[in-house]
């Protein structure tokens, strides 16, 4: 599988010496040995983080006893963490069924191939804009509009507006960060995302305090639009450190009650601009912890009042693609 880091400047066993308060795991390929970065952590509670780029994570002793692993191509895993006389959990690899990129043959018919540009619905409005979480995966439509299309970027509209929820008394602004995405291709089947494309991904940091109200991802290989059409998936991996390395933490703030403890989602930048349908690009969401794996529409902005009903929202996306 290939794996490719960009920065955007723009926008188990308790091992000896460590913490009683946490848990180290190290996930790696059963028959080579190697560590697998970025590794879904699934809590089994409606939450869960993924491993870091040395396959590695810390999970915090309130974390659930079981829990599965997944990766990519790989056969998931589910363990009891006090069983476990090892940190080192090992996924066996499964018959990997994706194509490779396919390279097309721009050449034919040269001088007629052009490109063209949809270009990102943007405004600043935050009663229209969502939201991201560790987990959060969205999911928008690229129709094939062109002969023998090959998509090339995409521009993401973004809402530079920090909603913490009070976990914490500094916002972005005060103590910025960058939030690594991990972008991927699915088809299209009926209108609703279906497997996964191809082999690419590419791994994205869109920090806090260098984003304006866009950020555009281009795609080093040449990315077939299928004659259905395609989904680029995104996904929100987590914060990183101030070398945009991934750093992993529980997905969950403790909010305390009079009674009793809440785990209360974090809710972390980039928030999305929002469009109402038909305009912008067609957008699901979900997230790849829960045990509800359906794709859902967009129903409501992050903010919104209660009495009011709301048409299906969109994510304004813009795109740039070559065809004939």
């Amino acid at each position: 599988m290939k794996h490719k880091l960009l920065f955007l400047i723009p926008f188990l066993f308790i091992a000896v010496g460590m913490s009683a308060q946490q848990r180290r795991l190290i996930v790696k390929d059963s028959l080579t040995n190697e560590t697998l970065p970025y590794a879904s952590i699934n809590l089994l509670n409606g939450f869960g983080l993924f491993t870091d780029e040395k396959g590695e994570v810390m999970l915090e002793r309130d974390a659930p006893k079981t829990i599965r692993i997944s990766f990519m191509g790989y056969a998931s895993k589910e363990i009891a963490i006090d069983k476990l006389n090892s940190p080192i959990i090992l996924l066996q690899p499964e018959t990997n069924a994706l194509s490779e990129v396919r390279v097309v043959n721009t050449k034919k018919g040269k001088g007629r191939r052009k490109d063209f540009t949809v270009k990102p619905q943007l405004h600043d409005n935050i009663n229209k804009m969502y939201w991201s979480s560790i987990g959060q995966q969205y999911a928008f439509y690229i129709p094939n509009t062109k002969k023998e299309g090959i998509l090339k970027a995409i521009t993401i509209p973004l809402i530079v507006k920090d909603i913490h929820q009070g976990m914490t008394e500094d916002s972005f602004e005060t103590n910025p960060y960058g939030t690594m995405v991990n972008i991927a291709f699915m088809t299209n089947a009926n209108q609703l995302p279906d497997k996964k494309l191809n082999d690419y991904e590419i791994k994205v940091v869109i920090h806090s305090g260098k984003v304006t109200d866009q950020i555009t991802v281009d795609f080093e290989e040449e990315i077939e639009i299928p004659e259905e059409g395609l989904f680029i998936t995104m996904t929100i991996i987590g914060k990183t450190n101030k070398q945009g390395m991934y750093v992993p933490e529980m997905p969950y703030a403790i909010r305390e009650l009079p009674d009793r403890k809440k785990k209360v989602i974090k809710i972390i930048l980039p928030n999305y601009a929002l469009v109402e349908a038909p305009k912008g690009q067609l957008t699901y969401f979900r997230n790849v912890f829960s045990d509800i794996t359906k794709w859902e529409r967009i129903t409501r902005p992050m903010v919104y009042k209660n009495e009011k009903e709301y048409p299906f929202l969109n994510v304004g996306i813009g795109y740039t693609f070559s065809g004939y």
